[in-house]
C-alpha cells in the first residue's frame, strides 16, 4: 500500500498576527510558521499504518518552511517527502491546492491520501473532499481511527455528542483526519541530524486551480470585551464567591 500524506504550513497563532492595509490579508513578512495541528495527526496515523501494514509513505510538504517539517516527518518514519512551492504572500486555499494535490497523487499512484480534517485557514474542511471528488474516490473527514482490514480499511469517525461511527471503507480512499489512533509520537535530535541528510524532492502545482467560491470581504482581530475574575484557589472559596456573584451580580 502506498500512503501519500499532506502537511500544511500555517501561521503560528502565537505569533503576533497583524494585518495588511487592505484589510484582507496577514503580514506574513515576520511570521513564524508551523505544521498545521490535524496534518500531524494525519503523519502520526499514517506511520502507525506504516508499521501495522509494510506501507510505504510519502509526506507532502505545503507553504513556507515545510522542508524543515519534511525532515521531521523523515524523522518519524516517512519514507519519502516532496515539497510544494506556494505563493509565501497568501493562504492556503483548498481550491488552488486541489488539483495540483491530486496530479501528486496520480504520479505517484498511491493507494490512500490523508489529511488533517481543517486548518485555520480552511475552516470548512474542504481539501479531503475536493481530491475524492477530483480522484473519484470514497472520502471521510473527522476519522480518529483507521486499520487495514483486507482489502479495505476499518475507519472510526468522531460524532457528536461523544459518539463513534464505524465504517468499511473501500481503497483507494480520502481520509480527512481529526486525531491519530495514538498521539503523535516525540522525534530525538539525532534522528533529525539523520533525517536531514535523506534528500527532499520538490513538485510545483501546475495544474490550473479552481475559480474562487467566494470572495473574502475583511479580515478583523478579536475585540476584547473585558476579562475574567478569579472565584478563589480551593472549592469552598469558589463557591462562596460564586453565590456572592449570584446574589448581587445576576
Amino acid at each position: 500500500m502506498r500512503i501519500l500524506v499532506i502537511l500544511r504550513m500555517m501561521p503560528d497563532p502565537a505569533s503576533e498576527l497583524e494585518l495588511n492595509e487592505d484589510g484582507l490579508t496577514l503580514d506574513r513578512e515576520w511570521l513564524d510558521f508551523k505544521l498545521n495541528d490535524f496534518d500531524d495527526q494525519a503523519l502520526e496515523e499514517a506511520i502507525l499504518l506504516k508499521e501495522a501494514t509494510g506501507a510505504e509513505v510519502t509526506a507532502v510538504g505545503v507553504g513556507e518552511g515545510s522542508r524543515r517539517t519534511l525532515q521531521m516527518a523523515l524523522a518519524r518514519g516517512a519514507d519519502r517527502a516532496i515539497e510544494v512551492e506556494t505563493d509565501p504572500d497568501a493562504m492556503i486555499c483548498s481550491r488552488t491546492i486541489a488539483k495540483g494535490i491530486v496530479k501528486i497523487i496520480q504520479d505517484e499512484n498511491a493507494d490512500l491520501v490523508l489529511t488533517g480534517v481543517q486548518t485555520p485557514e480552511d475552516l470548512y474542511g474542504q481539501l479531503a473532499p475536493y481530491l475524492a471528488a477530483f480522484l473519484d474516490w470514497p472520502s471521510l473527514s473527522g476519522t480518529s481511527h483507521a486499520a487495514l482490514s483486507g482489502n479495505s480499511l476499518s475507519v472510526a469517525q468522531e460524532r457528536g455528542g461523544g459518539r463513534t461511527a464505524n465504517y468499511e471503507i473501500a481503497l483507494p480512499a480520502v481520509l480527512g483526519v481529526q486525531t491519530a489512533s495514538k498521539a503523535p509520537r516525540y522525534v530525538s535530535g539525532s534522528k533529525l541530524r539523520e533525517a536531514a541528510k535523506t534528500p527532499i524532492e520538490s513538485a510545483e502545482i501546475e495544474a490550473p486551480p479552481l475559480a474562487p467560491s467566494g470572495q473574502l470581504v475583511e479580515l478583523a482581530a478579536p475585540q476584547s470585551n473585558g476579562g475574567g475574575i478569579s472565584l478563589g484557589s480551593t472549592a469552598d472559596e469558589a463557591a462562596a464567591r460564586l453565590i456572592d456573584i449570584l446574589a448581587t451580580e445576576a
